[in-house]
């Protein structure tokens, strides 16, 4: 089995990927619960290393670098 998350950011949205989950007949549970927001001190991290990146000071991180840190947020 595999488990997908997905944010979806209003009602219109999320009702056309109910009718595509229930077309292939899978099963889901909607979390409405489950926002997340990013706190100041972390959006400050992230437009930092955006400028570092674009200015040449860091190059860019590997993909499970980064899903490790989401992760991280989400869990």
């Amino acid at each position: 089995m595999t488990i997908l998350t997905v944010n979806i950011p209003d009602d219109k949205d999320l009702a056309a990927v109910q009718e595509a989950l229930d077309r292939f007949e899978l099963s889901y549970i909607v979390d409405a619960s489950a926002d997340y927001s990013f706190n100041e001190a972390e959006i400050k991290s992230f437009l930092k290393s955006k400028q570092d990146f674009i200015d040449g000071k860091t190059t860019a991180r590997d993909w499970k670098d980064i899903e490790e840190d989401l992760n991280g947020a989400y869990n």
